[in-house]
């Protein structure tokens, strides 16, 4: 759980740093093995999607994403 912009911070390092080993992976894995490849980058693939998930949440992404997708009262108002 985030609760400060540091804790942000690390989440984002993190997240870079499953990038980099989905990278590798799909560099020296793939060409070799592509379900091993999948198999093998499953578990980074989850975490970022938790660390992403961590991060929308510290954010309030999600509730943004609503406040922008509701119709705004005054479109069509004279």
């Amino acid at each position: 759980m985030i609760k400060s912009d540091a804790d942000l911070d690390v989440n984002l390092e993190s997240i870079a740093r499953f990038y980099r080993v989905i990278a590798r992976l799909r560099r020296e894995i793939a060409p070799l093995n592509y379900r091993n490849y999948e198999v093998m980058a499953a578990g980074p693939i989850e975490q970022i999607r938790r660390l992403r998930q961590e991060i929308d949440e510290y954010l309030g992404i999600q509730e943004l994403a609503s406040r922008q997708a509701e119709p705004s009262a005054t479109v069509g108002a004279d």
